[in-house]
């Protein structure tokens, strides 16, 4: 391969001054995390020129031989000057409830398998803020995850579509005029696969419609875990911690 981007020096990167529990400094954990960032297609905004000007971008490949990070090159020619004539670039992106940003001191334009990309040095240093009661997972459709609810003259039961120890999301086909904002559904009982039952009280916060990528989804409804038991906590943190770990063993194959 003859792409120019093997041509192109490392930079030091500058040091994300933050609370140092939140940073990664491994090489080898830096690159699953933005491998991470590149299989989830997450969008990455770009920050320069003192935070006056801005671009979307995504990873396009990582190459470890090099430590380089191929990013997508923007739509606007004066952007990306604009963006590759600054000497401090901040990035950051997020997946699942987590917020990820790093740094660059400086951004090149190179070639790779044919197309224009941005490129820089995978960084010294990653922020990875995971905050436990916002990080979220979606559940893998093999997977039995469901919450039967109580209501007046019913009982129904629903697939979770994600869940967090603050909260779940269900998919509701039918959509069910019981899902009113600000509903308080007590005692309702949460399945999540072999790590057990528990009955939980759910307040009902949001409700997201179908996309316009797929108008045929089903309507999913955001709750918020009321008064949430000690033990049913517990049960969740490990169901999630089971889904996370088997992903990073599918993405590391």
């Amino acid at each position: 391969m003859n792409d120019d981007i093997f041509k192109i020096k490392p930079t030091k990167n500058a040091v994300i001054e933050h609370d140092d529990k939140f940073i990664i400094y491994s090489e080898t954990e830096i690159m699953q995390k933005l491998r991470m960032l590149q299989k989830n297609k997450c969008i990455i905004t770009a920050y320069f020129d003192d935070g006056k000007q801005s671009l979307l971008t995504a990873v396009i490949d990582i190459l470890p031989a090099k430590k380089m990070l191929l990013l997508d090159f923007g739509p606007n020619d004066t952007v990306n000057k604009a963006l590759l004539s600054s000497h401090h670039v901040i990035f950051k992106s997020s997946l699942d409830g987590v917020s990820a940003k790093f740094t660059a001191q400086k951004v090149q334009k190179a070639k790779y398998q044919g197309e224009q990309v941005f490129a820089c040095q995978v960084p010294e240093d990653l922020l990875w803020v995971q905050r436990r009661d916002t990080y979220r997972v979606r559940i893998p459709m093999g997977i039995d995850a469901s919450c039967l609810i109580y209501f007046e003259n019913k009982a129904v039961q629903y697939r979770v579509h994600d869940i967090s120890v603050g909260g779940l999301a269900l998919e509701d086909p039918e959509n069910n005029q019981e899902f009113a904002l600000g509903n308080l559904l007590e005692r309702c009982e949460i399945t999540l696969g072999d790590h057990g039952t528990g009955n939980v009280n759910l307040e009902v916060r949001s409700h997201f419609p179908p996309g316009k990528d797929n108008p045929k989804a089903e309507r999913r409804i955001g709750c918020l875990f009321v008064d949430l038991r000690s033990d049913v906590d517990a049960m969740i943190q490990r169901f999630i911690h089971a889904i996370d770990s088997n992903r990073r063993k599918l993405e590391d194959h």
